[in-house]
């Protein structure tokens, strides 16, 4: 299939998707407007992924060793924001835990499009897996009990563990992602 052709497919395809969910977002679930957004982004993860398309620009600023440095140190602040929600909540601060819930689903939603501003790959090796837990934890957060309405006793703390652990290893990961990259250069 010639290249021109494939592009119109995905553009197709895409502004389908596009269209479906703002669709679906009109059609009433305002609250959950998180949701959307974060399965978009994800889908556009995907579909760069999937045909390995990747921003020229983009490529030529994620050569560049001081633009992945402030990139990388931006996701990392960006997961240890994450992280205050479960820290204030565990210290007992469940007076604002609304409104820290919907910042943190509603940051957790972007997690996508903060990779992609880092890494337009999701690498090999230990990167592969740094990468995937990243993508896994947010896939439980933006699946959460809520919206799947899975109100039966043993989901919601199975769902729970899956969530804070995968985001457990995926600080442990990135702190041997940082220590790999800065040791051996």
């Amino acid at each position: 299939m010639p290249s021109r052709v494939k592009s119109l497919v995905f553009l197709q395809d895409i502004n389908r998707l596009r269209a479906s969910l703002l669709g679906a977002l009109r059609a009433g679930l305002p609250a959950k407007g998180y949701f959307w957004l974060g399965l978009f982004l994800l889908a556009a993860l995907i579909a760069q992924q999937s045909t390995g398309r990747q921003w020229t620009m983009l490529t030529g600023l994620q050569d560049n060793n001081t633009y992945k440095l402030v990139t990388g140190f931006g996701l990392f602040a960006f997961i240890l924001y994450q992280w205050r929600f479960s820290l204030k909540r565990a210290q007992g601060e469940k007076h604002n835990a609304a409104t820290m819930m919907s910042r943190h689903r509603l940051f957790g939603a972007m997690v996508p499009l903060a990779f992609f501003t880092h890494s337009q790959v999701l690498g090999y090796g230990y990167l592969e897996i740094l990468s995937l837990t990243l993508l896994l934890a947010f896939f439980t957060g933006l699946f959460n009990f809520q919206i799947g309405q899975i109100h039966t006793p043993w989901y919601r703390p199975l769902w729970i563990i899956a969530h804070v652990g995968l985001s457990m290893a995926l600080l442990l990961l990135m702190g041997y992602h940082v220590y790999i990259n800065y040791a051996f250069k």
